[in-house]
């Protein structure tokens, strides 16, 4: 009796899973294999129209047709089935945006859904948007990643339904139309111009594009398919010169690597303010935010910057596109995967240059807290995947690093090329790539640790009767969680450097063939998602031992040890400054000793501390009194930044100022940092002056105008800066994250918290609601219990918005950690303040 009982609650804990499952996803059985679409629509006009056709085919006999559509005005359904064509009740989406129509009689094999419906064009960069309607020439475009295909049309709007897709539109004459594939025709009809467009591949709708308006081009000429670089006619295209190399030599790069063809016969680009976005990897359309194209005098690290940004769009079309993840609980594998890749470009391609592609996961640790939700967790809304941030990005790429560097890179390309032979063209899933590496034993352990569960380890070396340990724990120790971590270990004797390998799936495991008075550096190739202390009294590595990448690792490691109270903070400090005095200005690792030094303003040093604190730091450090050769670097920015805003040098204030006063600010070198320190110690008329120049300012420094006004230091200033932001004048701005930068100096995040409080509605308004569920981070760099108390006052009202309280949660988390740190490293400061 007991055994049946059991089997009979197993089988309905099963169904019930089942139903759960298909709750928010459409029938596995029903497979879409072919859709036609054919939209009606004018830049000028609030709502299109359209009719789409679906050809379905139903695997299994059902009762029910099923399809996505949100916010879309359905006017008639019709279903074609063996010859008899039946009008369908127009039914209204579930919570999934599900469309289910009953029918009459089961249904099995082969059917044709006509939808006719309307739609609106939204004023925000989702679905189909229109945008610079204010210069003159507005255009259209789409933003269709992710869920958001099924506000432009009815469909399976899933990347397991992957279909071919064939397009039309009806739209004025004097417009242009551009799409994934080729113009097939165009023809003209009184005032109207109706534009075909070639069948597409098979992929799925988050990856569709078009665009219509008014054009100008750039042909990338000696690219493998003649890439043409479109954008609105009124946004200048002042590409990079080595941009046709950069794309012919990232196509050749991805296909000896993977011994597998670009997966398209189209490879355009489109470049417009698509406000928000960075780029979108559409399939033979790939968008490119125009604020993303350096200057023609850009420095090294955004020229950097760029170049993986397009190699990264570029490896989407085999990761993402013709590789695609089975459900969006895999988002991570699509940008993981591309951020790899884009990193090894990038390495083959610039090996001199490529220093942005170093330690992805330093920014990623920050989100990464016991709250944040891990890389694979179940999605059902939009707004999931949102939340995880950059973690897809940055964590999901370390992973691989860690997996390439414990295997050895000839054999994970061997592996690569076998797993992607495998599932070319099709979907795919983190089981199914750890189950292709399932001769490695250690493999599937490791993935699941990393990407399933949040936070990361901090790994500690010990000693102990001359044998040397190493153990895991939660970097935070609030929650006992562990991981299965491959090591590259490298072993310095004061002789000899070898590497030793290691896979830590326990607690704590002795070191065996590693001397016991070796110096132990256990984040090789700077790629681990890991913190590590060295607790066995060796000394420090040499860091003259260690690569560039490594260097970089190993000071971002020591901050963040130092602000988590597991060094000495002043000790850490003293290193810094040690560096900076040490090493050429110009060079990387001083760069990182100087954005070090001013996230301690940021993220530690109270108002009470802070002039003390600068007073020791201007005392350490160099003193500049000419500032044109600093300026003549590319890191003098960040010295200028430092001493004229954190630091109060007033030949660094001389030296902005002067700057400011002798060139256009189109001109402007350095201009963020120039701006930052004028603004920093502005009075309220000189405030007024910069303020002023936004109205008149072309777009590009429109940008940095922006990033520099939040940095003012009254009151009436930071109003100025909001009231800009949420004015008319930042439409086609990204103007959000912006919120925080009054918030990053203490003594003004109460009024931060008030503004917010009482502009919620204006704020609500600009900012799209899977992007406002982001607000609370404004704070995330606070520090003490009052301020998380300010922080949860702040949002009290917040809790309509979808997704935030998982956010709140995160920054009470990081401001509670934070603040119990601070007792240790601010006791620290003050001994060393005393003296």
């Amino acid at each position: 009796m007991q055994s049946r009982l059991l089997t009979a609650l197993m089988v309905t804990l099963i169904v019930c899973f089942s139903i759960k499952v298909q709750a928010y996803r459409l029938p596995s059985n029903d497979i879409l294999e072919y859709q036609s679409v054919n939209l009606t629509l004018s830049p000028e006009q609030k709502t299109f129209k359209g009719q789409t056709t679906l050809d379905i085919n139903y695997l299994q006999s059902t009762t029910t047709v099923s399809y996505h559509a949100r916010a879309l005005t359905i006017k008639s359904v019709k279903l074609t089935h063996q010859g008899q064509t039946h009008t369908l009740n127009i039914a209204k989406p579930n919570e999934f945006d599900i469309v289910t129509h009953q029918l009459a009689k089961p249904i099995t094999g082969k059917a044709q859904l006509t939808i006719r419906y309307e739609g609106e064009i939204s004023q925000n960069t989702m679905g189909l948007f229109v945008a610079d309607q204010q210069s003159g020439s507005p255009y259209v475009f789409s933003q269709l990643q992710e869920m958001e295909a099924r506000t432009v049309f009815p469909g399976f709007d899933a990347p397991d339904k992957k279909t071919r897709f064939e397009f039309s539109v009806d739209i004025p004459k004097q417009y242009d139309a551009l799409h994934n594939t080729p113009v097939v025709s165009s023809l003209v009809q009184g005032e109207r111009k109706i534009v075909r467009f070639a069948p597409s591949h098979k992929i799925y709708t988050d990856v569709l594009a078009l665009a219509v308006g008014e054009f100008h081009s750039v042909e990338l000429k000696d690219t493998p398919f003649n890439s043409v670089v479109y954008a609105p006619k009124n946004t200048a295209l002042n590409l990079p010169t080595d941009m046709s190399e950069l794309v012919s030599n990232t196509i050749t790069f991805m296909e000896r690597y993977l011994q597998y063809p670009f997966p398209y016969s189209k490879l355009d680009f489109f470049v417009a303010p698509i406000n928000g976005l960075a780029a979108m990897e559409n399939v033979g359309l790939i968008a490119l935010n125009n604020h993303q194209i350096p200057e023609l005098d850009a420095d090294g690290f955004a020229m950097c910057r760029f170049r993986k940004l397009i190699a990264h769009e570029v490896v989407h079309m085999w990761f993402g596109n013709d590789i695609t993840m089975n459900w969006y609980n895999d988002y991570w594998m699509n940008e993981s995967f591309a951020e790899f890749f884009a990193a090894k470009a990038m390495q083959a391609l610039y090996p001199q240059a490529m220093g942005c592609a170093f330690n992805p996961q330093s920014s990623a640790f920050f989100d990464d807290k016991h709250s944040a939700r891990a890389l694979r967790s179940e999605v059902k809304y939009r707004g999931d995947n949102e939340a995880i941030g950059q973690l897809a990005y940055t964590k999901g790429r370390s992973v691989l690093e860690m997996a390439e560097l414990a295997l050895g890179q000839a054999q994970f390309k061997t592996q690569m090329r076998a797993y992607v032979k495998q599932v070319a063209g099709a979907n795919t899933s983190a089981p199914a790539f750890t189950a292709h590496f399932a001769n490695t034993q250690w493999f599937e352990a490791f993935l699941n640790s990393f990407i399933t569960q949040s936070n990361y380890p901090l790994l500690t070396l010990s000693k102990n009767d001359d044998q040397v340990f190493i153990q895991q724990s939660s970097f935070d120790s609030s929650q006992d969680k562990r991981w299965t971590i491959p090591l590259t270990l490298k072993i310095w004797n004061g002789k000899q450097l070898k590497t030793h390998k290691i896979v830590l799936g326990k607690v704590r495991m002795a070191l065996t063939n590693v001397p016991a008075n070796a110096q132990i550096f256990l984040d090789t190739n700077g790629v681990g998602y890991f913190r590590y202390l060295d607790n066995t009294g060796n000394g420090e590595f040499p860091v003259k031992k260690l690569s560039t990448a490594e260097q970089a690792s190993y000071i971002d490691n020591q901050e963040a040890l130092a602000m988590a109270a597991k060094v000495d903070f002043m000790t850490y400090i003293d290193s810094l400054v040690h560096i900076i005095n040490t090493l050429p200005h110009n060079t990387l690792e001083v760069s990182n000793a100087l954005s070090s030094l001013q996230n301690t303003f940021v993220t530690l040093i109270p108002e009470s501390l802070s002039v003390g604190y600068a007073h020791y730091l201007r005392a350490q450090l160099p003193n500049i009194n000419d500032w044109l050769p600093i300026l003549a670097n590319q890191n003098g920015g960040l010295w200028l930044e430092l001493y004229g805003v954190h630091l109060g040098a007033s030949s660094a204030i001389t030296a902005a100022k002067q700057a400011y006063k002798n060139a256009p600010l189109s001109e402007l070198a350095h201009r963020t940092a120039v701006l930052r320190v004028l603004v920093a110690n502005a009075g309220e008329q000189e405030y007024q002056t910069v303020l002023s120049q936004f109205a008149q300012s072309e777009k590009h420094v429109k940008e940095d105008l922006l990033d520099a006004l939040g940095y003012g230091n009254t009151h009436s200033q930071i109003q100025a800066f909001y009231d800009l932001l949420l004015s008319e004048a930042t439409k086609g701005h990204d103007i959000d994250y912006r919120f925080q930068f009054p918030a990053f100096t203490p003594k003004h995040r109460a009024y931060v918290g008030q503004y917010i409080v009482k502009h919620k509605a204006a704020i609500s308004q600009r900012i799209a609601g899977d992007k406002l569920q982001w607000f609370p981070y404004n704070f995330i760099t606070a520090c003490s219990a009052k301020e998380a108390e300010l922080v949860k006052n702040t949002f009290a009202d917040w809790q309509d918005v979808q997704g935030l309280d998982a956010k709140l949660n995160i920054v009470l988390e990081t401001i509670n950690e934070c603040a119990g740190n601070s007792k240790s490293n601010l006791q620290s400061v003050r001994k060393v303040l005393a003296h």
